[in-house]
């Protein structure tokens, strides 16, 4: 018996019990994703094998706490952390046993006191019934600026309790939810027809989720003082670190100042114009697109990328480029500008080998319009769009932007009075002449102001995207320079050099918040932002607390490429509208930073990783940097699975202000669950003596792969859940990943190889 319960609370079967939960979570999205969500709900998530995981998981948690008893002061995190592993799975159970979830739709007028729970579907699943009435009394729908995309909507409602016969108003609106009974009630989405406007809300009551809360802020807390614990047990145990006192004895650095002249010189030759002084005048011309308004440069730009795919058409400035069209549309139908796309729809469309195709050969051509048409009806029948037939739509909104400005419908700089939300009108007369005499003239109600559209065209031109990794080069370069050379002059540039990276990429994400009035945290350029501003944040912290070069070097290499490939893909890096699920919510600025420092952490970690398993390839005897590299890679694991647990309950939090639910199922939240359990695995694993530093390195590359999964993997391979980031244009994204694996495998193989040579020459002698 005690043999028995020995191995329950062992740390052995909890490593084996995290490794097939995050098997079983994964197969779950797969099957989502072929064969829809209650499928993957019953096979996999609240099937019984699955929930039988779960309780055994529980109870190992609780044994190895018994185990432990009594506890000292080194193990007071140790307690904290599976105390509130058994807080959340209690929360869950409470949840889903007691939670009562559903729909209830209204039009305008209408009371109701039912609401509806139905499956993806659309079948009804069950019916409860409400201690009070709903009516929708109004409903209003906001949009931005010049279009019919929502930027808002919410209900004016009347509750009426039907015990005691009180009522109440009330107003509910995305991540603004009305609470009553026990019940909550969010804005989930709206129907219009005739004319009338109805609402949707749902509406849940789960007793459960103050629970999960509790244990989610309870694991976060446990977490940091473990890490805490770590460090002030490494702390007694080498007191007396090499770099530590290296860095004492060199006295202040004075290279910072330097790496500051060279980062202002390189920021006062991007900022000078391009152009002439007429294309300077245009430029700063506000016109209204995309439900904001703008100076006429980022429409040309964002104009120009639409339509030829291209940044700079041909390298020209892209306010020239658009105004040339606009000046002269006869010769701008006729120039080969448009994108086709994939070589395949060019061959479809009888014009193989070429990528650029003029406006009037692809506007006149019958099998585009046919592809089209045939686009158009597997879209009405909700069937998805692929091949030819997506290529064909993305081509055709191509021609609609290009159309748009051969007749002169695309540069609206006019406000209308009185009335900001309504689409700004376009000049009697589109010429240089007139467009010039406007943007001189006095500035018109509604504009932004000259600080404003000054702000945002140096923005465009800086490109502090690409800046910062030029950056971030030097450093990378510097650091290589200064590797195992003694002295600290080229480490000391290399992290001034770090430090003039970080504060390009700083002042770029501030310039970008500042043009677009919100946190850039929307899409997958600006989440790569604050990615690579994530490693520069840790890494700048991480050399001032450990004085390790190695900080440096890795992360001059992960934040340059991160950057690099930010700037150089062909993804959408203009500053658009947000759903409404994003606006109004400070989670929105709460969570993707978290997540995104979790990830740039992890990345870290992974640059050490490979630099581990290089030395063992090409340096085999360097067996104390192997060692501190591993070490180093400890803590990055360490530090990134706290951040990536509480990016995990901040976006619970997000989703329960915003659905009602804390957790969904999404792929995106799975996945995220999978990589947290991928790195704790490792970590106890470390622990139980299952891996040594050269398995903890290849189990890091390996685990960094969830992280890579839930980045693009959920969007581009299985293609399902509410979370996007996509735009990336038409990058073949699954390609690249499947070759990256692919290199990383034979790079992995190859150490494997090396570190077995090692070990033979070792036992040998």
């Amino acid at each position: 018996m005690k043999r028995s319960l020995g191995f329950l609370a062992s740390l052995h079967l909890a490593v084996i019990l995290i490794v097939l939960l995050l098997v079983g979570l994964s197969l779950g999205t797969i099957i989502e994703s072929r064969s829809g969500t209650e499928t993957a709900g019953r096979l996999v998530y609240y099937s019984w094998w699955f929930l039988g995981l779960q309780a055994l998981f529980a109870v190992n948690v609780a044994l190895s706490i018994a185990e432990r008893y009594p506890w000292g002061k080194w193990r007071v995190g140790f307690v904290l952390v599976h105390a509130s592993l058994l807080l959340i799975f209690a929360g869950s159970a409470v949840s889903y046993f007691g939670k009562i979830e559903g729909q209830i739709g209204l039009w305008e007028g209408e009371t109701d006191h039912e609401i509806v729970e139905t499956g993806s579907d659309g079948l009804v699943l069950a019916r409860h019934e409400l201690p009070f009435s709903v009516r929708l009394g109004d409903f209003m729908l906001e949009t931005y600026p010049g279009t019919t995309r929502p930027s808002g909507f919410r209900s004016v409602v009347q509750i009426t309790d039907l015990d005691t016969r009180k009522t109440f108003a009330a107003e509910i609106w995305m991540n603004h939810e009305l609470h009553h009974r026990g019940y909550a009630l969010f804005q989930s989405s709206y129907r219009q027809q005739d004319g009338r406007e109805a609402t949707v809300l749902s509406v849940a009551k789960d007793p459960g989720q103050i629970i999960v809360f509790a244990g989610y802020i309870l694991l976060v807390v446990g977490m940091l003082v473990v890490l805490f614990t770590r460090i002030q047990q490494a702390r007694v145990v080498s007191a007396g670190l090499e770099q530590q006192a290296a860095a004492r004895r060199s006295g202040k650095s004075r290279t910072v100042p330097g790496a500051v002249v060279v980062l202002l010189a390189l920021l006062a030759a991007s900022a000078a114009p391009a152009a002439g002084i007429s294309t300077d005048v245009l430029r700063r011309l506000p016109v209204q697109h995309d439900g904001r308004a703008m100076p006429l440069d980022t429409y040309a730009r964002e104009a120009v990328w639409t339509i030829t795919g291209s940044y700079a058409w041909q390298g020209e400035d892209p306010t020239a480029t658009v105004t040339g069209w606009l000046f002269d549309p006869p010769a701008a139908a006729d120039a080969p500008l448009v994108k086709i796309g994939s070589s395949d729809l060019a061959g479809a469309l009888g014009l193989s080998s070429m990528t650029h195709a003029s406006f009037h050969q692809l506007a006149d051509n019958p099998r585009l319009r046919q592809l089209t048409q045939d686009a158009h009806r597997q879209a009405q029948e909700q069937r998805p769009r692929q091949g030819v037939l997506q290529e064909a739509e993305k081509l055709e909104a191509r021609l609609m932007t290009m159309q748009e400005v051969l007749q002169r419908e695309s540069v609206r700089p006019l406000p209308v009075p009185g009335n900001p939300k309504a689409r700004w009108a376009v000049p009697s007369a589109v010429t240089a002449e007139s467009l010039a005499a406007l943007a001189r003239g006095p500035r018109q109600p509604g504009w932004p102001s000259p600080e404003q559209i000054d702000r945002e065209i140096l923005y465009n031109q800086v490109n502090p995207v690409r800046l910062s990794w030029i950056i971030l080069l030097v450093s990378l370069g510097l650091s290589v320079l200064g590797w195992g050379r003694p002295g600290l002059v080229l480490d000391r540039c290399a992290f001034g050099f770090l430090i003039g990276g970080f504060g390009m990429m700083s002042w770029g994400i501030a310039m970008r918040w500042l043009a677009g009035d919100r946190i850039p945290a929307a899409n997958m350029y600006e989440s790569m932002l604050f990615l690579a501003w994530g490693v520069g944040c840790f890494a700048v912290l991480a050399y001032g607390l450990l004085h390790n070069k190695t900080v440096v070097l890795n992360a001059a290499i992960m934040a340059a490429l991160t950057m690099a490939l930010t700037d150089l893909l062909p993804i959408d890096r203009f500053i658009h509208p947000i759903a409404p699920v994003l606006a109004g919510t400070p989670w929105l600025a709460i969570h993707v930073p978290i997540i995104m420092v979790a990830y740039s952490v992890l990345a870290l970690g992974l640059v050490i990783a490979h630099m581990q398993i290089g030395f063992t390839i090409f340096k085999p005897r360097g067996f104390d940097v192997i060692a501190r590299m591993s070490e180093l890679l400890y803590w990055y694991m360490f530090v990134g699975s706290i951040l990536l647990i509480a990016g995990i309950f901040t976006g619970s939090m997000w989703a329960a202000s915003s659905w009602g639910r804390y957790w969904g199922w999404d792929p995106k939240e799975v996945w995220s669950l999978v990589a947290f359990l991928a790195y704790m695995a490792i970590l106890h694993a470390k622990h139980a003596g299952y891996l040594a530093r050269f398995g903890i390195a290849v189990s890091s590359i390996l685990a960094f792969q969830t992280i890579i999964m839930t980045y693009l993997g959920v969007n581009f391979v299985l293609a399902t859940g509410m979370h996007s980031y996509g735009g990336m244009g038409d990058s073949p994204v699954v390609r690249w990943m499947a070759i990256v694996a692919l290199v990383e495998a034979a790079f992995l193989l190859w150490g494997w190889a090396a570190h077995r040579t090692q070990a033979a020459t070792r036992a040998v002698r």
